[in-house]
């Protein structure tokens, strides 16, 4: 059941004295749900009215349906409120998780504020609803109060327009109260009698035609003329009138010929209407922060613009613009910054505009450019050039300078491809590549991009399949101790065992490590596999010291990433103390360092070690040595392998182990391959080393009988060592 307040009664009577159930869908209503959809980036908007025993949604956005039943609806809570009612997650809530909304739509989100129409008279609810959890921040719920006041006003105008006809049905011309004019005309003089109210309204009284067609606008005017020589019924007609006082209005003229030399008809003042409508259409059609046209008005003029490209024969450039580190403005400086620097890089677009170019903001921090009648290929590139060093230009926010940083995807019709959709997809792709290739640029996009961006999504699918097929497995390398030659630990290395193409390494597959989703399902199964396979070696009693597992920046989006981790090793009786989490410089930067910092401080607390790999091929790696509990350093392989002949390498490398030593932090070194780099490692003070002069990664059948056997293994290198080894420079002769 639903609950039901007090006035019930009274609430349902001035629902139906409305009039608006059952009724055709409005532009103007569709438009306060499109609106809202992109204000608050939810994927359902509706308005909902609720009657004595359903809800019934007289506009929607997002949602096949056109109402439920009262006991599953969101909205028989609403109205019982005074101001926004949210549920923030409808799985949790017993109240409507069974909803056929949830269960069958997947509603997770919902947020409504009720219609009032006056004290207890709460008719139904303005509401958005999203497939994910979330929140609902105390001015979305203010913006969305506004918008729930503007649908009221909507009902109010919609019963007024319903009165409007019922009284037009029945005195078809009657004056009603308010800014209207009663008028007729004779047909053959010309001469027009108006009401005595006209005066007021237009600023003329009775007489010819002309009074009222020398003030119409001159691209209206041709449809009012036909009202002065028309037989039969004519439609209604609006159009803009300049009083003599300067005022300008919207009128709306009706008229009928009720003799063959008689017209009679009424002009009434429409410019709120017109006012009103030009709002919700700027509002649904411009992002409210910028003032930019939005997401769909740009998608119209592109079509327009293409369209028109085709007839004529002209180019059509688009630009894609997408801020680089956005993300780090808020997150640093505040959203209020982040809403200025998106505000100064509407204008400074703005400004670099040519007449008849559009530029749009589509959403978040992404941006858009239409060159209408742009000129060639290479011209457009210098453009968006120009612009991008616009946009580099630092501003002032409060008083300090603020960097601005972005990248641009370029695609060209007809020199790409010419539909809207793919030519979209040109420029996105373009914007893609931009951004892998390190941001602060601009891409042109070429046909072979989208060729790899297909082989992306392709790799992608054939990743869900290999998951579901357990193909994605651990190999393991060993980690060798310089001194002792002895196995210290190993690192799990994912693998694809293809049906066809055999074991495939990440340098295939990496692209999958950009989804997140698929990023978390790859992480989890090595995760569960390596902990089984540690159990097993514990189980046979083998010393196989830690085992090490990379962990991509996409996993530290889930915030349970350390608990899922320990109950992985815990479900296989492995202690923490077993696993070492290998983590690159780019888990630290930007997106949410302090919520990477927690799970890092969680792990470590359990008494999981944290590597910190491919140590100086980032930036700011001694802020992170500083700032997170790193026990572990590994030096990436592209300074050991220039180590015996690059000096710049050696410097690195020895500067690194020098580093480690007085942090007192172990140091491997990666990609170890001959005698002579262990020779150099050793001298230089390092620890560790790991790479192919030890072993290839290998299957986990295969670690007990390489620790098995390591001992005449680790002989031979020994060998092999001192057999390589330089000969020792000979005792200097005494003179004489």
């Amino acid at each position: 059941m639903f609950p039901v307040a007090p006035g019930e009664a009274d609430r349902v009577q001035a629902l139906h004295a409305l009039k608006i159930l059952d009724t055709a869908p409005e532009a103007h209503f569709d438009a306060i749900c499109r609106t809202a959809a992109a204000l608050f980036g939810a994927p359902v908007a509706l308005v909902s009215l609720v009657s004595e025993d359903r809800q019934w949604f007289k506009a929607r956005c997002g949602l096949g349906i056109d109402g439920t039943a009262r006991d599953v609806a969101f909205c028989s809570y609403a109205i019982l409120s005074q101001e926004a009612f949210v549920v923030e997650d409808a799985t949790r809530d017993p109240r409507f998780r069974e909803s056929p909304l949830v269960t069958e739509h997947g509603v997770r989100f919902y947020a409504g504020a009720p219609l009032i129409l006056g004290p207890g008279l709460h008719v139904g609810s303005f509401c958005v609803m999203d497939v994910v959890p979330r929140t609902f921040r105390p001015e979305e719920t203010r913006q969305l109060q506004d918008l729930a006041a503007v649908v009221v006003a909507q009902l109010r105008l919609h019963r007024a327009e319903q009165d409007l006809r019922e009284r037009e049905e029945r005195l078809r011309l009657a004056l009603r109260a308010g800014r209207m004019v009663a008028w007729e005309r004779d047909l053959r003089t010309g001469h027009a009698t108006r009401s005595d109210n006209a005066q007021e309204l237009l600023g003329i009284g009775s007489g010819p035609i002309s009074l009222i067609l020398d003030r119409v606008h001159a691209e209206d005017r041709p449809h009012v003329e036909r009202f002065s020589a028309y037989g039969g019924t004519l439609d209604a007609v609006e159009f803009r009138y300049r009083t003599p006082e300067g005022r300008q209005l919207w009128l709306c003229m009706r008229a009928e010929q009720t003799e063959p030399d008689r017209i009679v008809g009424i002009t009434f003042d429409i410019t709120d209407r017109k006012l009103s409508e030009a709002r919700l259409w700027r509002a649904a059609n411009h992002d409210p922060l910028t003032g930019l046209p939005n997401r769909a008005l740009f998608q119209e003029r592109f079509r327009d613009a293409l369209a028109q490209a085709e007839e004529t024969g002209a180019r059509v450039g688009l630009i894609l613009i997408d801020i680089d580190d956005f993300k780090d403005v808020n997150d640093t400086l505040g959203h209020d910054a982040g809403d200025a620097l998106l505000t100064e890089m509407a204008v400074r677009l703005t400004e670099m505009a040519r007449p008849g170019d559009t530029v749009a903001r589509l959403g978040g921090d992404e941006f858009a450019v239409i060159l209408a009648g742009s000129p060639r290929l290479e011209a457009a590139a210098v453009f968006a050039g120009n612009l991008l060093e616009r946009l580099r230009q630092p501003f002032a926010y409060r008083g300090r300078p603020l960097a601005t940083k972005a990248s641009m995807g370029l695609a060209c019709f007809p020199d790409h491809h010419r539909l809207p959709d793919e030519l979209m997809k040109d420029a996105d792709i373009a914007l893609y590549r931009a951004k892998a290739s390190g941001r602060n640029r601009v891409t042109l996009y070429a046909p072979e991009m989208r060729a790899l961006t297909e082989k992306r999504v392709a790799v992608s699918g054939q990743m869900q399949e290999a998951l579901l097929g357990g193909q994605i497995v651990p190999f393991y390398q060993p980690k060798v101790c310089l001194a002792t030659g002895r196995i210290v630990g190993f690192e799990a290395l994912a693998r694809w065992l293809h049906p066809v193409e055999g074991v495939l390494a990440p340098g295939y597959f990496g692209s999958a490590f950009e989804d997140p989703e698929l990023a978390h399902a790859i992480g989890s199964r090595i995760v569960a596999r390596v902990a089984a396979d540690m159990r097993a070696w514990r189980a046979r009693g083998l010393d196989f010291g830690r085992v090490a597992v990379n962990v991509s920046s996409a996993e530290f989006h889930r915030p349970d990433l350390a608990e899922a981790t320990l109950a992985a090793l815990q479900a296989q009786d492995v202690p923490p103390t077993c696993l070492e989490i290998e983590v690159t410089e780019t888990v630290f930067l930007g997106r949410g360092s302090d919520f990477v910092s927690g799970i890092l401080r969680r792990f470590h607390e359990s008494g999981v070690t944290l590597a910190l790999d491919d140590f100086g091929t980032g930036y700011a790696s001694l802020t992170h040595l500083k700032q997170f509990p790193v026990d572990h350093i590994k030096i990436d392989q592209s300074f050991v392998r220039g180590l015996e002949q690059d000096g710049d390498d050696a410097a690195i490398v020895a500067a690194v182990i020098g580093l480690g030593r007085a942090l007192d932090t172990r140091v491997t070194a990666e990609g170890v391959e001959s005698q002579g780099q262990v020779r150099r490692l050793r001298a230089m003070g390092c620890g560790f080393a790991q790479g192919y002069l030890y072993a290839k990664p290998m299957a986990g059948s295969r670690v007990p009988w390489l620790i098995g056997n390591w001992p005449a293994i680790a002989a031979g290198l020994a060998e092999e060592a001192q057999a390589t080894a330089p000969p020792a420079p000979a005792p200097a002769r005494a003179a004489g």
